[in-house]
């Protein structure tokens, strides 16, 4: 699968899913438990980008560079 399509449906994933729970979550109870699950929802998907795109980037130094 394309990386692209990859980021999308992790993306849409992250906002749809954890919004349509949160909506649920709100119409059966009262209080703050709705945002929780959005929240964590919101901040698995943050995780997931993390984990499977940036954490791979080698963002080291290297030697020899043209850099001063």
């Amino acid at each position: 699968m394309n990386d692209h399509v990859k980021l999308a449906a992790v993306l849409a994933g992250g906002v749809v899913l954890p919004g349509v729970a949160s909506y649920l979550v709100a119409q059966s109870t009262t209080g703050l438990a709705d945002e929780a699950v959005w929240a964590g929802g919101y901040g698995l998907m943050v995780l997931t980008v993390w984990y499977t795109w940036i954490r791979p980037l080698d963002l080291s130094r290297t030697e020899g560079g043209t850099e001063p």
